[in-house]
């Protein structure tokens, strides 16, 4: 199902900041394969964890290309459903030493049903109802109660890894307690940004009030 869902979403979907598929298909009717390039660098994982927070310039570098990416698939229809650092890698040009941040894995991406969709896309979006497909900390209120896709996710997802970048931490902590944790996101409580960082600037405070808020209406309403 991932293959048939990296190879769907290349014959759409090409973007210069999303990781390329040359090509793909079935050796021997049985084997299945993407042929995809290859890339030098690391995820914003890797760099999170050896560099620590972002300041703000840097992550905002990190950001404007992954959210043209992400507004770029959802006008063509698709919504990723998996955004996470592990899914954002920053490739770097060996000759040129030029960095180009690339979005990765589109395997359990899903497309909008109405191709008449309107410029936010609504929330119209074929997916199973009550299955939950994503990562736990970077789960929107709508996929925590089992509800049909929709761009929110990724919209939230976003918000998420922009905190994370920018605090090094989570903004809804994933503990044992699984449940506390998923109490929090439905009821947006948040762990406020002077928790984790020195005088914040209050635009911050109000983008992720926003961005984090249980009530959908409230969030952008685009990448």
């Amino acid at each position: 199902r991932r293959f048939q869902g990296e190879a769907r979403a290349a014959a759409v979907f090409d973007h210069p900041n999303v990781v390329t598929v040359h090509d793909y298909g079935v050796e021997g009717g049985t084997r299945a394969f993407l042929v995809m390039e290859l890339l030098d660098g690391s995820t914003l994982r890797d760099q999170l964890k050896s560099q620590g927070r972002f300041n703000a310039a840097h992550a905002i570098e990190i950001f404007r290309p992954v959210c043209d990416a992400v507004d770029a698939a959802h006008r063509h229809h698709l919504i990723h459903r998996d955004l996470k650092p592990e899914n954002i890698f920053i490739a770097r040009n060996a000759e040129t030493g030029v960095e180009t941040v690339k979005v990765l894995d589109f395997g359990v991406a899903k497309f909008l049903d109405t191709p008449e969709a309107g410029p936010e896309l609504e929330n119209s979006v074929v997916t199973e109802s009550g299955v939950l497909v994503g990562t736990p900390g970077y789960m929107s209120p709508e996929q925590l109660l089992g509800e049909s896709a929709a761009v929110s996710w990724d919209l939230w997802a976003l918000a998420v890894v922009a905190y994370e970048t920018l605090t090094g931490v989570l903004p809804f902590a994933v503990a044992a307690d699984r449940d506390r944790w998923r109490q929090s996101v439905l009821k947006g409580n948040y762990t406020p940004l002077g928790r984790n960082l020195a005088e914040p600037p209050a635009s911050w405070d109000e983008f992720f009030a926003g961005s984090l808020a249980p009530e959908r209406w409230k969030r952008p309403a685009s990448a």
